[in-house]
């Protein structure tokens, strides 16, 4: 605190100086507000602009894409109906019977300036024209060829299903651009007939000027300043129409050329807004080719979603921006009109503001002079009186005038040897007396603070860090007198307030989580390791109990073993397998330790743990690795050792074989029946055994795969020939119901056989124990849709006895078999033929009893090295779908 020997008058400056202490702070918070004031309301009313025209470019985008959706809905529409009208290459009526619903629809519709069908050789079959409000057909002797012609050769070579789109342009007609001008976009799709083959191709030539002029309705809100911009940078539509269509009448006036920096912009993202020297400038960009694709996928079947994904370049270059441009006169308040609304308002405060700091200041500084009277009487007697801080006084040139037993005690001196001499010298530090002295000289109170800390030496040469209070005098001329200053020694707290940062920084950085519960379970402490692991805020936890992230895996009896050994004051050790704020699973390495208060008592509890989820992890993939290993292992010493047998017992048998057929077909007057009858047994078990000597060569030399574009449902029936005698033989009825038009699957028709006739045989001798008359399996076939492709599903169910589910694991393993003969490797051979197609196999029980074997094959499983026929299809849903499936033959 400032005091003066005697408190100093009054004067008119002192006054001055307390009121513009006072009124200066306020005024300028008062000009803040009046900024913050204004920039509000230029925010507000550019927020509530920007947000407008967000709204109003974004409906004319969605007016043009229905527009064009529309233009595609009816092109697919024509075409269809076109397909189904038979005989219309051969018969004039049913060309007439097409002509007349063209001829109707044009009327009704009076946006489609042509309607033309063409044949596969760019003969006009039909055209539609439109003019006025009439709509007429043209003869047939004045139809043109238009095989030359680049739209057609395009709109030729798309497929069924699939739509050719034009750019948006002017009409030209004999080499010159029709006037009035006439704006044009040609829509075209191909006719198949109900055999698939290609009749021609249908146009529809939509008149533009339909598109854009609902294009300008629909924004006639900011008509004045919204342009649609191709992706040139070329106006189609905007306020000025002498700069529209620059592009057709050679005229270089652009908005990229006009707008340089915005056009940067606007063309590196498709929406957005942004404002700059030139105004605002909000935008989206409509892209017509994919519209027209997706708007053809769905006309063609209304149950598949279509979603928008990446674009595909070849429809992506072509593209249009719908721009909104506010001047910046438009934007916000102008800082004139805010003035002139609010000068009266901020004039009346400034003025109102000015009284109040001019009583402020004259009641402060009569207070002050109270304050410093009462110091003055007060500060002499209090500074002899006994306190436990360290007290000295000093004179203008640093000497020590006054120093108390407390000071004396903690740095050793005696009184005699520090009064009188300089303080400076004696108890401030070499590396610090300079600065000190300058503070000391400092005649201005507003730059040398009340209290700060200094390092102080003792006699020992100790340093001890002291916080000091100072209290200056100054005489009438406004001279420093004397310091009086007041200290403690801070040196021990400073340290251990230096150390727990110290610890804090190591905690807060720390690579492990460190989580502090008190004993009733609540959280106080996490470090930012333990939110960046878990998901959690910090405030999101505080408080909680830490079963926020059970994830129950941790069985309650290794909680109550953690429990009991914390509270036991011991160290828990172990592995906890918790749950993330997102709901995903991770495993801890943690150690828990009680921590305890001065009288020993359990207070809270340190939890150190590490996400080990990686290493488990890898520790579940090593022993993946090895069992495999060992598997495949112990199977190729079983595979040499089959192939090796098998080829020493094909040549015996074949020797056996042979002798048992050529005495079978002998005549022997002298053979009893029973020989021949023990002939024929021998020739079966001999066929038996080369049968199991086929299939040990199969499963220990497997072939390499001969892909190629296959008909599910024709490989089937193939299959299921192949094993007709057998089903005959069993007595079975068999039936099929494939779902109507698979996709063509990329794969071995020779191994697919193998699979399919494996598994009918199995499901016919399941059947064995069934009357003969109740003996059934059938076949099932339908499309499921995944992320990576289409998939096909095969089902063969029987209503035989069943699998054992036990078993179920056991089935698809080398050499195990539930029936009395087979060699066992049936189904493993029919679990590494669908694998090695990237399918899988699996048995289920039946819904009716008996046992269903489910093949999962993808389209694309052995990739083509050409690319795959238009029939096949993808979708890009992340999950498996299943397509329902209409019944077929059976």
């Amino acid at each position: 605190m400032d005091a003066s020997s005697s408190p100093a008058p009054l004067t008119f400056w002192s006054h001055f100086r307390e009121f513009m202490a006072i009124f200066a702070p306020l005024a300028i918070s008062l000009i803040a507000i009046a900024s913050m004031h204004h920039y509000a309301e230029h925010k507000a009313k550019q927020v509530t602009q920007g947000d407008s025209e967000i709204l109003n470019v974004d409906l004319g985008r969605r007016t043009i894409t229905s527009d064009i959706a529309n233009v595609v809905s009816d092109l697919m529409f024509l075409a269809e109906r076109t397909g189904q009208e038979k005989y219309l290459d051969r018969t004039e009526k049913s060309r007439r019977n097409i002509a007349t619903e063209y001829l109707v629809f044009a009327s009704n519709k009076r946006i489609y300036d042509h309607i033309r069908l063409l044949n596969t050789d760019g003969r006009e079959v039909i055209r539609i024209n439109y003019t006025g409000s009439q709509s007429h057909e043209i003869p047939k002797k004045e139809l043109q060829d238009k095989s030359q012609r680049y739209y057609f050769r395009d709109a030729l070579n798309t497929r069924k299903g699939e739509v050719y789109m034009s750019p948006l342009d002017l009409n030209i007609e004999a080499g010159e651009i029709e006037q009035p001008i006439k704006p044009m976009i040609r829509f075209a799709s191909p006719v198949f007939d109900d055999q698939g083959e290609k009749q021609g191709v249908l146009f529809l030539n939509y008149l533009g000027d339909n598109l854009i002029q609902r294009f300008k309705q629909v924004a006639i809100n900011i008509s004045d300043h919204i342009h649609l911009i191709n992706n040139d940078g070329y106006w189609i539509s905007c306020p000025n129409p002498e700069q529209e269509w620059g592009f057709m009448f050679n005229n270089q006036q652009m908005f990229r050329t006009t707008y340089p920096e915005a056009w940067k912009k606007i063309n590196s993202s498709d929406m957005g807004q942004f404002v700059t020297e030139q105004g605002m400038f909000t935008y989206t960009t409509v892209y017509p080719l994919q519209i027209a694709k997706f708007s053809a996928i769905k006309s063609i079947n209304q149950d598949i979603i279509v979603e928008k994904t990446e674009l595909n370049p070849d429809i992506s270059d072509y593209y249009w921006k719908i721009i909104s441009h506010v001047q910046p006169a438009a934007l916000g308040a102008l800082p004139s009109n805010f003035l002139r609304k609010n000068l009266l308002l901020y004039s009346t405060l400034l003025l109102l503001l000015g009284i109040i700091s001019l009583y402020l200041a004259h009641a402060r500084l009569r207070h002050r002079q109270a304050v410093a009277q009462n110091e003055y009487e007060k500060r002499f007697r209090n500074a002899l009186e006994e306190i436990q801080l360290t007290a000295v006084t000093l004179n203008s040139n640093a000497n020590i005038v006054f120093c108390n037993d407390f000071l004396l005690r903690l740095t050793g001196w005696q009184r005699k040897e520090v009064l009188g001499h300089d303080w400076i010298e004696l108890f401030v530090p070499e590396s610090q007396r300079q600065e000190t002295r300058e503070i000391m000289q400092t005649d201005e109170p507003a730059l040398t603070p009340n209290i700060r800390q200094a390092d102080m030496l003792t006699r020992s040469g100790k340093q001890l860090l002291i916080s000091w209070n100072l209290t200056r005098s100054w005489n009438q001329q406004g001279r420093l007198t004397s310091i009086t200053a007041i200290g403690e020694d801070i040196t021990e707290r400073y340290r251990a307030q230096e150390d727990l940062r110290k610890l804090s920084r190591a905690v807060e950085q720390s690579p492990s989580v460190v989580m502090i519960v008190n004993r009733k379970g609540g959280i106080e402490y996490v470090n930012p390791k333990f939110c960046q692991i878990t998901g959690y805020r910090t405030d999101e936890v505080i408080g909680k109990n830490p079963s926020i992230l059970k994830s129950g895996e941790t069985s309650a009896e290794e909680y109550g073993n953690l429990w009991n050994t914390l509270l036991r004051g011991s160290i828990w050790r172990g592995e906890l397998h918790n749950k993330k704020k997102n709901g995903e699973l991770f495993w801890e390495a943690a150690a828990i330790s009680p921590v305890r208060d001065q009288s020993g008592e359990i207070t809270h509890f340190l939890a150190v743990k590490e996400d080990i989820t990686e290493r488990k992890r890898l520790e579940r993939e090593v022993k993946k690795h090895n069992r495999e290993l060992a598997k495949t292992h112990a199977l190729a010493v079983v595979g040499r050792m089959a192939n090796m047998i098998a080829h020493d017992l094909r040549n015996p048998l074949s020797s056996i074989k042979m002798t048992l057929q050529i005495l079978g077909k002998q005549k022997q007057p002298h053979w009893h029946e029973n020989n021949r009858e023990l002939c024929q047994i021998a020739l079966e078990q001999v066929r038996y055994m080369e049968d199991m000597l086929a299939d040990l060569l199969t499963y220990s030399r497997p072939d390499t795969l001969k892909p190629e574009w296959l008909t599910i449902d024709k490989l089937l029936d193939t299959a299921i020939g192949l094993v007709q005698k057998k089903i005959d033989e069993y007595g079975v009825e068999l039936s099929t119901c494939y779902q109507p038009g698979l996709p063509t699957l990329h794969a071995d028709a020779t191994k697919l056989r193998q699979v399919f006739s494996n598994l009918i045989v199995n499901a016919v001798q399941s059947t064995e124990k069934q009357p003969t008359a109740d003996r059934h399996v059938s076949v099932h076939t339908r499309l499921l849709l995944a992320e990576d492709g289409p998939r096909i599903q095969i089902e063969i169910h029987d209503n035989g006895i069943g699998i054992d589910v036990a078993q179920h694991e056991n089935l698809f393993e080398p050499f195990f078999t539930t029936r009395a003969k087979g060699s066992g490797l049936g189904l493993a051979i029919v679990k590494r033929i669908v694998e090695r197609h990237q399918g899988s196999v699996r048995l289920k029980k039946g819904e009716n009893g008996g046992t269903c074997a489910v093949i999962i094959l993808p389209t694309n499983g052995v990739q083509a090295k050409e690319n795959r026929p238009a029939s096949t299809t993808t979708d890009n849903s992340k999950n498996i779908y299943p397509v329902t499936a209409q019944p077929g033959n059976s």
